[in-house]
């Protein structure tokens, strides 16, 4: 009899604090084509859209090998500034007066398929005036919409931000590796699980705004009891004098009467 074939889960993964993250980028492409298996043509519709410390042109180009769309910051250094210098001045795409432009780079690298390759410039807060490229494999999008779908990323960056203040990420500590790796997993499955609960239990009203943080602190933390009777849960009683007691209760109501009490 065969033993059963598992295939990998695809969870965060635990590397040394001094790990570059442009390393990285390759085995979570593996991952994702083991864990997703993905065709051809549902690669060809996912942008896979990260920041300059995946920018890297080895990471880029085998990405596109693999079909996926690609909207990344490309690395840094001194490239952004040289490739600013070729662009003319009239060349330049205004996005916000006085602050930030756009435009084409001029003699880019090319990659075994073709791409946008933009050179964006912005003010600082001093006056200086900063540089990076943007490369992105859907053509069809304007530089207006490639810069537009780039800055998107700051919804993903704000569910980090939240997984570490809410879920504790930064403070907990093992010092074992494989423990931390647990650990990390954990603080997976715990972000996913709430995403799902609120989606269920909050879909509108008060409730519904509230980020990992919130919902961790203010809302699971209401003091209550569960009343078993042997293995069978039946009643839930929770502190009414807790601003969110009701509509955490409601929102209890709601998950059992859809997916069955236990």
């Amino acid at each position: 009899m065969n033993a059963p074939q598992y295939k990998e889960t695809l969870f965060s993964r635990l590397y040394p604090g001094q790990q570059h993250s442009s390393p990285t980028y390759i085995p979570v492409l593996q991952a994702l084509d083991q864990f997703l298996e993905f065709t051809q043509a549902q690669k060809r519709r996912t942008v896979l859209r990260s920041d300059s410390g995946f920018g890297g042109d080895d990471n880029i180009e085998y990405a596109l090998k693999g079909q996926w769309q690609v909207l990344t910051k490309g690395s840094g250094g001194r490239r952004p500034g040289a490739f600013a210098r070729r662009i003319r001045p009239q060349d330049w795409l205004p996005l916000r007066p006085d602050d930030r432009w756009v435009a084409r780079a001029v003699a880019p690298p090319t990659y075994v398929r073709p791409v946008q390759h933009l050179v964006l410039r912005w003010r600082t807060q001093t006056g200086k005036l900063k540089h990076s490229t943007v490369v992105c494999s859907v053509l069809d999008w304007s530089m207006t919409q490639v810069i537009d779908h780039y800055d998107d990323r700051g919804a993903c960056e704000t569910e980090i931000q939240a997984d570490k203040g809410g879920l504790k990420l930064c403070k907990r500590r093992k010092k074992r590796a494989a423990a931390q790796e647990v650990l990390i997993i954990l603080t997976d499955v715990a972000h996913n699980t709430l995403a799902w609960m609120s989606y269920w239990m909050f879909p509108d009203g008060p409730l519904a705004r509230f980020g990992t943080t919130r919902l961790i602190e203010d809302v699971l933390a209401i003091p209550g009891h569960l009343i078993f009777d042997e293995s069978q849960l039946v009643e839930v009683q929770l502190n009414e004098l807790h601003p969110y007691a009701a509509q955490a209760a409601a929102g209890l109501e709601r998950l059992l009467d859809y997916f069955g009490y236990p």
